[in-house]
């Protein structure tokens, strides 16, 4: 049985002059009844061994994503192939990618009959996965920065926003990408100033703006400074964005701040040590003396009074000095691993009389297994002895000194609330600010003391307060050090 010559026709005629589309038509028992030319070549087929034969029983040289072997046309007519189905080859020791989709013809005459089209897509698969690839890895360098990185185009959409943007500001990128414009980052007008900066030559050349110090907004509004640098990006010599790389400066201001305060702490470290030296002595002997004649039996009561206030006010004086000094030389923590469950219940012992005398109740919540920490029991005591005496004061009637310590995440909080008279709000801002104190006979050195003492142990306190419902003092302890 010969088989049939190849169609003749316009169709067949416009297949053949495909080149680089290899074409099979299929009847409707999946016969082969046209292959292009390109198509018998590329496969290295004759006409006669595939005319009127069925696709499957030809060798099946393709694979796909199921590792299951393939032929020149779906397995059943329908369904169909999906629409630009990838298939595998190998030949020749190379690997070639095909693109397959299969069309459903109909004619009157002739009945129902599929067409199959394959194109050899090994170079733009190749190019796109490389493509992928490079994507990838310049987008995951992007997020693995650790300073912000925040790509707009010329209109302040936001296109890209990193993790470490993310860390920055304190905003999720679903909710900053394309839904908010970059001006919105920056304090008023800042965002129109640093775009005109860029196209100034005096800031690192035309479209860049090198280490430029300023400031973005932080979710809750407040600003964080930064160290700004930024890129014009362009495409065909046409502007098409900005990219702006953001280095945050709070370590770096805290740490000078902390610098500024440890040069003045050791010029004023130096006048007080003189000072003390010269008033201690007289305060001493001053100090005695009125302890010496308020015993003595003789005095009438004013005189004695006044010899008690001379001796009140001298203990103040001694208190002051001792406290001057405390706050002028506080050397770094010598930390050993230790309770600090243990050292909170050690310091409410040594208070105990106070409180009773008060009428004040104590209770400590602990939850359970707190590790062991690495800290200094000296520093932390005197912190605890600070805040402890402070909600005493504020309750001279009497009420409840609660702490609660408890882990959170990677830090270990501490919380100490008393149910006192409470702060004023426009106090709340100056407390920890040195010699200000809220009581009528406080050095105001107390909690300045404690905040360098909680510092160095790299962790953070702040004070929460109403009026008439008590104050909590929280202090937040890294597990770093564990």
């Amino acid at each position: 049985m010969h088989p049939n010559p190849p169609p003749e026709g316009l169709l067949a005629r416009l297949l053949d002059s495909l080149a680089d589309i290899f074409t099979v038509v299929l009847d409707q028992e999946q016969r082969i009844i046209y292959a292009n030319a390109a198509f018998l070549e590329h496969f290295n087929l004759g006409w006669e061994k595939v005319s009127g034969r069925c696709c499957l029983e030809l060798l099946s040289p393709f694979s796909w994503a199921e590792s299951k072997e393939g032929g020149f046309g779906p397995l059943t007519i329908n369904p169909l192939y999906p629409s630009c189905t990838l298939l595998s080859r190998e030949a020749g020791g190379k690997n070639f990618i095909y693109e397959a989709t299969f069309y459903p013809l109909l004619d009157d005459a002739e009945g129902h009959c599929t067409i199959g089209v394959f194109r050899e897509v090994t170079d733009k698969v190749l190019l796109e996965s490389q493509v992928r690839r490079l994507y990838e890895l310049e987008r995951n360098l992007v997020q693995a920065s650790i300073d912000g990185i925040i790509a707009n185009d010329m209109s302040g959409n936001i296109l890209i926003f990193n993790e470490g943007a993310a860390n920055l500001l304190c905003y999720e990128p679903e909710e900053v990408i394309g839904k908010i414009k970059v001006d919105q980052l920056y304090p008023p007008g800042l965002a129109r100033e640093v775009k005109r900066l860029i196209y100034n030559p005096a800031y690192g050349g035309v479209g860049a703006l090198e280490n430029y110090e300023t400031a973005v907004l932080h979710r809750n509004g407040s600003p964080v400074p930064i160290w700004l640098s930024a890129r014009l990006l362009t495409e065909e010599g046409r502007e098409i964005g900005i990219v702006g790389y953001f280095r945050d400066l709070r370590e770096r201001r805290r740490l000078e701040a902390e610098l500024r305060r440890n040069e003045r702490l050791a010029t004023l470290g130096q006048m007080v040590a003189h000072i003390s030296h010269e008033i201690k002595n007289p305060l001493l002997l001053i100090g005695g003396f009125a302890r010496h004649l308020e015993r003595l039996s003789e005095w009438p009561p004013e005189v004695r009074r006044k010899l008690h206030l001379i001796h009140e006010e001298v203990q103040r004086l001694e208190r002051f000095l001792d406290d001057l000094a405390s706050f002028t030389r506080a050397g770094s923590p010598q930390p050993i691993s230790g309770d600090l469950v243990a050292v909170i219940q050690e310091v409410a012992e040594l208070m105990e009389d106070g409180f009773s005398e008060k009428g004040v109740s104590f209770r400590l919540q602990a939850q359970p297994d707190i590790p062991c920490l690495r800290f200094d029991p000296g520093q932390i005591r005197q912190v605890l002895i600070n805040i402890f005496k402070n909600a005493l004061e504020a309750m001279p009637q009497g009420g409840l000194l609660m702490v609660r310590v408890e882990i959170r995440q990677d830090y270990l909080w501490l919380t100490v609330k008393d149910t006192g008279q409470g702060i004023l709000p426009e106090h709340l801002p100056t407390l920890f600010t040195p010699f200000f104190s809220t009581k009528e006979k406080g050095t105001g050195l107390g909690l300045t003391i404690s905040r360098g003492l909680v510092e160095q142990h790299r962790g953070e306190i702040r004070i929460e307060s109403e009026i008439n419902r008590g104050t909590t003092c929280i202090i937040r302890l890294p597990l770093s050090a564990a």
